[in-house]
């Protein structure tokens, strides 16, 4: 039977998605808040993590006393973020499309900071919905509010993608192929499952430059102040590995 709901939805709450993606770096999360918190010169506030998958950069804002919560669309990923949460007063979690977050009435200018981190954004073919998250942002956050969208490098990416890769984690062979198509990059994600029933997902992520990008959160009010090129906060060129972008709701 032909699948019809979209590609993240299905792929993000499958237990295979966690095995594959399940080892990135907790360290690597809490060393990245430490250096937004230090660079922006950040004090204590709320924080919403759109997309935040388990919940890794949540944690890290509430380990440096920030009120933190984070939604995503998975209740895998919701799930187990919430049972790490169990004793932490100062981390939450929900389950919503970054799509609805625009008609959340509970979450409209609440928000100091918004981050959207490790692409955690642009798998849609439809210019409307990339339109409505980053609306959903801007409703989030209070006037004078931070926007942190860590984006993929176009140019990076394209010169360092690899077309055709193996992976075997926890005794499941995943075989990856990678290609750019019609401004997308297209990932094909395949493996058997332990019953022998085969599965194929294909992950898709547009392409922007920063120009561009730009433009889309200025369309809903949010005016970028800088852009930094990896998480230590280096400047942004064509050859960094990330496109992170600061903004401010004004």
């Amino acid at each position: 039977m032909k699948e019809t709901k979209p590609w993240f939805e299905v792929w993000f709450d499958t237990n295979e998605y966690h095995t594959l993606y399940g080892h990135r770096d907790e360290k690597e999360a809490y060393s990245f808040i430490k250096s937004l918190v230090e660079n922006l010169k950040l004090s204590p506030c709320k924080v919403l993590d759109a997309g935040c998958g388990s919940g890794r950069h949540v944690f890290a804002w509430a380990e440096h006393g920030f009120d933190a919560r984070g939604f995503d669309l998975s209740q895998n990923s919701i799930s187990i973020a919430n049972e790490r949460a169990e004793g932490v007063d100062n981390a939450s979690f929900s389950v919503l499309d970054l799509r609805k977050l625009k008609d959340n009435t509970e979450s409209a200018g609440k928000y100091d900071i918004v981050t959207n981190l490790f692409t955690s954004f642009g798998y849609f073919p439809n210019e409307t919905d990339h339109s409505d998250v980053i609306e959903g942002f801007s409703k989030a956050l209070k006037y004078g509010g931070v926007l942190v969208l860590d984006y993929i490098n176009t140019e990076y990416s394209k010169k360092r993608m690899v077309c055709s890769e193996t992976q075997i984690r926890d005794g499941i062979k995943f075989h990856i192929e990678r290609k750019f198509e019609n401004g997308f990059f297209k990932k094909s994600i395949s493996y058997t499952k332990p019953n022998g029933s085969k599965k194929i997902h294909i992950e898709i992520v547009k392409a922007w430059d920063s120009d561009e990008l730009s433009e889309l959160l200025s369309s809903e009010g949010l005016h970028v102040k800088t852009i930094k090129g990896d998480y230590d906060f280096s400047a942004y060129h064509n050859d960094s590995p990330r496109m992170i972008l600061i903004a401010e709701k004004k």
